[in-house]
């Protein structure tokens, strides 16, 4: 049963090319970033900064692991097995970030269509949806950057994500070295580019990295035809799911490789091999074409160099040369034995004899078609004089700012540094370290390398401080200070440069539009973080109320700051122009008191830079009519009292007696001491402006309240004459 993985064209195994044909330094040989392109920036915009930088891309070297996996158990070393570099790309720091490396094969060929990567990630889990998630990605795209397959060229994996074979401890999600390949063969003649991404989570605090190797080779099938043999073996590239190899439409066999008899085909007789991968679900096929040919015909030789003045010596490395002869075919492959108990694949490699003695060196040589040839021979080694540098094997640094060799301990020796101990080339001590790595001291003497002292070099990294990269303030606050950001780290401190520049004191005020930049520092360590920069908005609440009014409401109603016309959550209330405390919703309102508002810009969040005064009156509503008047010699109840009719002054009043006969009447009542003493002012009962008899009277009364609205009020009185 054939197992479906999430991976792009082929399964996650181990595809070993030895010959890169135009796709030069895919595999980081060169120890830089020579024929990429790179670029960081936010997670939503990659490519935002152009160019490599060393705490984004940096090339890794062989036989140094991880540390994250490292702390969980495992064992992910920074370069797959069978090479010698590779790259990282992005980092631990989090931070919403993105990195980007990018390889253009400029021109698609028979010679180069087969690209194939290796790649490991290391994602931290934050429990966001998939979208948000520390991510790796891989596409294959044009030179409009639109992806030419989205079905077979299209990779995408995020941290937690099921069947990706990954390991997981606790909130670390990593996978060992995986190899894709890509079929370019239907892009001959065009150019392409694949492009890696890796991305942090959308939150800021998850990372996300990754490492990277790739390869050029050819999408063929090799056939092996060798002189004398009876046999030749058809022979497909590694790595895909199903074969299926045919001779003139009859299948001849599924397996990579397969073996079949000289006697049963015709010279130059055409077979097929039908390649079928799986990419998210999706079938991807290929097919390629194999012709038998003449047998080929090969003969292993070699030849030594001398690198050094004298004879070969212990500890400097010796050269030897391929001098294969083949006929009808290509070397491709190279097996070297040293007779020490140490190999090389290389074709022309150098090789470092650690004791003097007599060694026997043997040689295989393998055509592209399978077929291969032996050869061996003696070598003798003297002992080199030249001392061992006496210098510490393990040196810990601080990761920034960016070492280099010179900040090497030599114990005052003058030594060279070499990649590693088959080397000749030294490396300038003005190289930069940016990752744990293992360098090789030595000695030279009379032009040759003495013997060489490994040096394991630890880096002490510390994360960058954790903070939104953009941060808001608002004018109508106390000026905003350094003090004012909002940042988390062990000891922060503040520079106005991205590197270099001027310390900052937390008392320094912000200003607007200007970039901030935060560096942490662990004093167990003595170690300081690069910087991570944070750009400050500095807002103005622009948003008002109104001018300054008064607000009405009626004298007898409980109300509360809840029940002025601009009571909104967005709307603070204050007893002055000044106060710093807010009225709680629930405060009574005093009748002529002013209450200041102040509103929160709803759109930018900022407090309006004036409050708006509001004076409060509490007025009467309506009239409280009394029905007794009293005629005598006091005072009391000696007219009809209607309570606040002096706020209502267009009104009329009419009283009746008994009997339905109409007895007063005025306009104005309450107004300039209008009021109904109980003398009759109509009616033919008394004469005007006599005192009304004992008794039950009706009134009507009619008014116009505040809002307009004409209200009439009915209702009986009581007149008591005592005279």
């Amino acid at each position: 049963m054939i197992k479906y993985y999430s991976i792009l064209f082929f399964l996650a195994i181990i595809y070993s090319v030895n010959a890169q044909t135009g796709c030069y330094n895919a595999d980081f040989s060169t120890t830089k970033f020579d024929g990429w392109r790179a670029s960081y920036g936010g997670r939503e915009n990659p490519n935002f900064y152009e160019g490599v930088n060393s705490a984004h891309h940096y090339v890794t070297s062989a036989g140094i692991l991880d540390s994250i996996a490292s702390s969980c158990g495992g064992e992910l070393f920074m370069v797959p097995p069978g090479e010698t570099h590779a790259a990282r790309l992005g980092n631990n720091a989090g931070g919403s970030e993105a990195d980007r490396l990018i390889y253009d094969v400029s021109s698609v060929t028979e010679d180069n269509n087969l690209f194939i990567y290796k790649y490991a990630v290391v994602l931290q889990d934050g429990g966001h949806d998939k979208a948000s998630q520390p991510n790796f990605s891989v596409r294959v795209i044009d030179n409009q950057g639109t992806e030419i397959d989205p079905f077979c060229g299209v990779y995408n994996v995020s941290s937690g994500e099921p069947n990706q074979n990954a390991n997981i401890c606790g909130d670390i999600y990593w996978t060992q070295w995986n190899t894709v390949g890509i079929n370019l063969s239907n892009y001959i003649g065009r150019s392409v580019s694949i492009e890696f991404t890796t991305r942090d989570c959308g939150f800021v605090k998850h990372f996300g990295y990754a490492y990277i190797s790739a390869k050029c080779s050819k999408l063929k099938a090799n056939v092996a035809v060798c002189e004398g043999g009876n046999n030749f073996t058809l022979n497909a590239p590694a790595g895909f799911v199903e074969y299926k190899w045919t001779h003139q439409g009859q299948v001849l066999g599924t397996s990579q490789s397969i073996t079949l008899a000289l006697a049963d085909y015709p010279p130059n007789a055409t077979f097929e091999c039908l390649l079928i991968a799986y990419n998210n679900g999706f079938r991807c096929e290929s097919t390629i074409q194999a012709k038998l040919s003449n047998p080929t015909t090969i003969v292993s030789d070699f030849s030594v160099s001398i690198p050094c003045k004298t004879d070969y010596t212990t500890f400097t490395p010796i050269g030897f040369q391929d001098n294969t002869n083949i006929i009808n075919g290509v070397v491709d492959k190279w097996e070297w034995n040293f007779g020490d108990g140490k190999t090389s694949s290389l074709q022309n490699p150098d090789h470092m004899f650690e004791n003097s003695g007599d060694y026997t060196v043997s040689l295989t040589s393998y055509s592209d078609g399978g077929c291969s040839s032996f050869i061996s021979k003696p070598i003798h080694i003297e002992n080199n004089p030249i001392s061992r540098p006496a210098i510490p094997e393990t040196q810990i640094m601080c990761h920034y700012p960016t070492p280099t060799l010179a900040s090497l301990e030599k114990n005052g020796l003058d030594v060279n540094w070499y990649e590693s101990m088959l080397s000749t080339d030294a490396i300038s001590e003005r190289t930069e370290i940016i990752s744990n790595r293992e360098i090789y001291a030595a000695i030279t003497k009379d032009g040759c390398i003495g013997p060489m002292t490994k040096v394991s070099i630890q880096l002490n990294a510390l994360g960058t401080p954790i903070g939104e990269s953009n941060q808001s303030f608002c004018l109508d606050e106390t000026a905003p200070t350094i003090a004012s950001l909002d940042i988390s780290g062990l000891s922060v401190t503040w520079y106005d440069a991205q590197d270099g520049g001027n310390l900052l004191s937390p008392n320094t005020i912000l200003k607007n539009n200007v970039t901030y930049y935060s560096s942490d520092y662990d004093a167990t360590t003595g170690c300081s973080s690069s910087r991570w920069g944070i750009t400050v908005t500095i807002k103005e609440g622009t948003a008002v109320i109104a001018p300054d009014f008064s607000q009405e409401f009626c004298l007898k109603d409980q109300v509360t700051i809840e029940n002025l016309n601009y009571y909104k959550p967005y709307v603070r209330y204050y007893s002055s122009i000044n106060d710093t405390k807010q009225l709680p919703h629930t405060t009574p309102l005093e009748n002529g008191t002013i209450y200041y508002a102040e509103i929160t810009d709803p759109v930018n969040k900022c407090k309006s830079s004036n409050r708006t005064a509001i004076l409060v009156n509490k007025l009467p509503c309506d009239v409280d009519i009394y029905n007794l008047i009293t005629i005598d010699s006091n005072t009391s109840n000696d007219h009809l009292k209607i309570e606040y009719i002096e706020y209502f002054p267009d009104n009329s009043i009419q009283v009746f007696n008994r009997f339905g006969q109409l007895v007063y009447k005025t306009s104005g009542y309450g107004v300039d001491q209008n009021y109904f003493f109980g003398f009759a002012n109509a009616g033919e009962i008394f004469m005007k402006n006599q005192k009304l008899p004992t008794g039950s009277y009706f009134y009507i009364l009619d008014y116009k309240r505040k809002d307009l609205t004409n209200t009439t009020r009915k209702g009986f009185l009581y007149i008591h004459n005592n005279d």
